[in-house]
C-alpha cells in the first residue's frame, strides 16, 4: 500500500524554496500545502485541493511544482501580485 503522506523541500527558482506537504485529509481530495521561503526567510503559505487525483498523480504534482505552470503562476501572484 503506498504511503499517503508526502513531504519534501525543493528549490523553485533562485533563492525561492518550498516546503511541500501532501496529505489526504479525507476520501475526496488530496491537500497540497506549500510553505514558501525566500533567501532563508518565511515568505508565505499556499494550499491547493487536488480533486480527482490518485496517489501517484498527486505525488507527481507535489514533486514537480517548479514545472507546473498553474502552480508557479499562483505562487508568483501570491508573492509579487498580479502582473499585466
Amino acid at each position: 500500500m503506498p504511503r499517503e503522506d508526502f513531504f519534501m523541500i525543493t528549490t523553485l527558482e533562485g533563492k525561492l524554496k518550498a516546503a511541500v506537504d501532501l496529505s489526504k485529509p479525507n476520501d475526496e481530495f488530496w491537500l497540497l500545502k506549500i510553505k514558501l521561503v525566500y533567501d532563508g526567510e518565511p515568505a508565505g503559505e499556499l494550499s491547493f485541493n487536488l480533486n480527482g487525483y490518485d496517489h501517484a498523480e498527486a505525488e507527481a504534482v507535489a514533486r514537480n511544482i517548479h514545472s507546473n505552470d498553474y502552480l508557479m503562476r499562483e505562487i508568483d501572484e501570491y508573492l509579487w501580485g498580479e502582473s499585466d
